[in-house]
C-alpha cells in the first residue's frame, strides 16, 4: 500500500457508505466534501495496468481528473555565513504622510476656490452687493469642504505599502 499526497484542483464531493453494524439502524450514504486546494493522503488504483481512480481513507473514491499529484523535494542550501550578513532584496517600508499637512493644503486651496467662486460670483451679478464678508464666507465654506474632502479620502483608502528596492 503505497500513500501518497494529492491536491484537489477543483471542488468535489465523494459517496460514502457509513455502515452502522446494527440490524435496526441502516446503512446511511452520505457525502464527504473535499475543497480545492485540500491535500489528502490516498492510494492510486489501476485498472488493466492504468491509473483508474484514487482511494481516500479507504473509502472515498475520487476520480483523476479532480486530483494531482504533489511532488516534495528536499531544499539544500550551499550559502555560507548567518542570515543577518545576507542582504534583503525586497525591503517593505511604509509610506508615511502626515495628515496635518494633507488638511492644511486642502484647506488653503479649497479657501482659494471658495473666494475664487465669490469673486465670479460678484463679476456676473448674482450677488446683489458687494460686502467683504461674502468673501470671508466664501473661503470658510472652501476650506471646510477641502477638509472633508481629504476627511473622507484617507478614511476610504486602505494603507498602501511601498516595497523598497536596495
Amino acid at each position: 500500500m503505497a500513500l501518497k499526497s494529492y491536491v484537489f484542483v477543483e471542488d468535489f464531493k465523494s459517496p460514502v457508505v457509513t455502515a452502522t453494524g446494527l440490524p435496526h439502524n441502516p446503512q446511511k450514504i452520505r457525502l464527504k466534501r473535499f475543497r480545492k486546494g485540500e491535500i489528502v493522503r490516498g492510494e492510486l488504483k489501476h485498472a488493466n495496468n492504468k491509473p483508474a481512480f484514487l482511494l481516500v481513507n479507504g473509502v472515498c473514491v475520487v476520480p483523476l481528473y479532480v486530483v494531482k499529484e504533489v511532488i516534495t523535494k528536499q531544499i539544500v542550501s550551499n550559502a555560507t555565513g548567518t542570515a543577518d550578513t545576507m542582504p534583503n532584496p525586497m525591503q517593505v517600508q511604509k509610506v508615511e504622510t502626515n495628515p496635518k499637512v494633507k488638511y492644511i493644503d486642502s484647506m488653503l486651496i479649497g479657501a482659494v476656490v471658495g473666494l475664487t467662486g465669490v469673486i465670479v460670483a460678484e463679476k456676473q451679478g448674482w450677488i446683489g452687493e458687494s460686502d467683504s464678508k461674502y468673501k470671508l464666507y466664501g473661503a470658510l465654506v472652501g476650506a471646510i469642504a477641502g477638509a472633508y474632502f481629504v476627511f473622507r479620502t484617507n478614511n476610504s483608502n486602505k494603507q498602501k505599502i511601498k516595497l523598497k528596492q536596495d
